[in-house]
C-alpha cells in the first residue's frame, strides 16, 4: 500500500463524508456532482481491445490483463486532472459483455464496438444455464479484477463493470424477440430461465466481492464514480423497456427482487424508456439507488421530471447521468431536491469538465 500523508487522508475523509451525506439523505444545499471524462463509448479507452481485429470472436485466452494496465493508469491520471472531489475507480474492461460471455454467447469486436451475439439456445441447452467457478470467462474476469487491485495499491477502488440484468440475459440466451414470445406462450419455461439468470448474477457478483478489496470501508460502482458504504450490486434492466407491465411483474420482477435482496445495497440502472415500469421498480424495497440515463435520443429531461420526483418522494436515492446542457442543469436545480441526489456529467475530456465547473457555480456554491 502506498504511503498516505495526513493531508491526503484528510482530503479522502472529506470526500467520503460527501458520499455519506448522499447515502444518509442528509440535508444539503447542493447535489453530489462528478464528471465522467471517458464518454459513452468505453471501448475507445482500450487500444489493446481494438487491436484484436475487426469481427474477431473474442476468446478468454485473448484477454491478458497486463496489456491493459497502462490504459488504466492513463485513465486514473485523467481523472485527477478534472479537479472535482468524487472517487473514481476501475473495473475489468467495462465495454466487454462479461455475463453474456460467461453464459456462452459469442463475443465479437470491431473497431468501435464490442457485442455479444444472441445464442438462440434451445430449452434443452438452457436447463444447465449457470456460471460455475471453473467457467473460463469467470476465471479471466477474476484474474483481471485481482490485477487491478494490485495496480491500484489502495489509490482507488476496484469495482463491478456492467454485468447486465435478468431481462438482458434472457434475451441474450434465447434472442430478444423470441424471449418475449416465450414469456407469453411458455411462462412455465420462461420463469426458470429468469431464475437461472438471477442465480448466475448472484454467483458472479458474490465471487467479485470476495476478490475485491474494500476501499476506505466501502465499495464502488466504477461507471458512476459512486462510493458505497457496504457491498453493492449493480442491476440493470435495459430490455425491460419492451416488456408489458404484466410480463415484467410475472416473469422478471420476482428475480429482480431476489438479486436486490442478496446484497446489502442495490443500484438499478434504467433508461428513460423503462420509466413506465417505475412503480414496479419502486415496489422492490431493496433497490436503494435509481440511476437514470437521459439518453442522447428519446425522452427529454423535462418529460422525465415527474418520474424523477416520484423516486425522490419515495425516499430513494437518485443518480442522473447525461451529457448535460446548461438548461438541463437549471432544470435539475429548480425541480429536484439536492437531498440524496447525484448527477454525473459526461464530457469528452478533463478540459471540458474543468470548464463546466464554472457553469455549475451559477446554480450551487461549492458544487465539486
Amino acid at each position: 500500500m502506498p504511503h498516505t500523508s495526513d493531508e491526503d487522508q484528510t482530503e479522502m475523509d472529506s470526500r467520503i463524508e460527501r458520499y455519506r451525506l448522499f447515502w444518509d439523505r442528509e440535508s444539503v444545499d447542493r447535489p453530489l456532482i462528478g464528471f465522467d471524462v471517458g464518454g459513452f463509448y468505453p471501448l475507445q479507452r482500450f487500444q489493446a481491445l481494438q487491436q484484436l481485429g475487426s469481427g474477431a470472436e473474442l476468446q478468454p485466452d485473448m484477454v491478458d490483463p497486463s496489456s491493459f494496465l497502462d490504459a488504466y493508469e492513463q485513465l486514473y491520471r485523467e481523472g485527477l486532472a478534472v479537479g472535482d472531489r468524487i472517487i473514481r475507480g476501475a473495473s475489468p474492461i467495462p465495454a466487454l459483455p462479461w455475463m453474456e460471455a460467461m453464459l456462452g454467447c459469442p463475443v465479437r469486436i470491431a473497431k468501435d464496438s464490442i457485442w455479444a451475439e444472441e445464442r438462440a439456445a434451445g430449452w434443452e441447452e438452457l436447463e444447465a444455464a449457470a456460471v460455475s467457478d471453473d467457467n473460463p470467462w469467470l476465471r479471466v474476469y477474476l484474474d483481471f479484477l485481482r490485477a487491478l487491485v494490485r495496480l491500484s495499491a489502495g489509490r482507488y477502488p476496484v469495482s463491478q463493470p456492467i454485468l447486465r440484468g435478468v431481462s438482458d440475459l434472457m434475451g441474450a440466451l434465447r434472442g430478444h424477440s423470441q424471449v418475449l414470445i416465450d414469456c407469453i406462450e411458455f411462462p412455465e419455461r420462461a420463469r426458470p430461465l429468469a431464475r437461472a439468470c438471477a442465480d448466475a448474477l448472484i454467483h458472479v457478483i458474490t465471487r467479485h466481492l470476495e476478490a475485491a478489496e474494500p476501499f476506505h470501508g466501502g465499495y464502488s460502482i466504477e461507471q458512476y464514480s459512486l462510493w458505497c458504504p457496504d457491498r453493492i450490486v449493480r442491476l440493470q434492466e435495459d430490455a425491460s423497456s419492451v416488456y408489458s407491465p404484466t410480463l415484467y411483474r410475472e416473469i422478471i420482477k420476482p428475480e429482480d427482487r431476489r438479486v436486490a435482496a442478496a446484497f446489502p445495497l442495490c443500484l438499478i440502472h434504467l433508461h428513460s424508456s423503462s420509466l413506465f415500469l417505475l412503480d414496479d421498480f419502486l415496489d422492490i424495497d431493496d433497490i436503494d439507488v435509481f440511476q437514470i440515463n437521459r439518453d442522447a435520443v428519446g425522452v427529454h429531461l423535462q418529460e422525465m421530471v415527474p418520474g424523477l420526483k416520484k423516486i425522490q418522494d419515495a425516499g430513494r436515492l437518485l443518480l442522473l447521468r447525461a451529457d448535460f446542457q446548461e438548461e438541463e442543469i437549471a432544470l435539475v436545480a429548480r425541480e429536484l431536491s439536492p437531498i440524496g441526489l447525484m448527477i454525473q456529467i459526461v464530457t469528452h475530456g478533463p478540459a471540458e469538465a474543468v470548464a463546466f465547473q464554472d457553469l455549475l457555480r451559477r446554480y450551487w456554491t461549492d458544487p465539486v
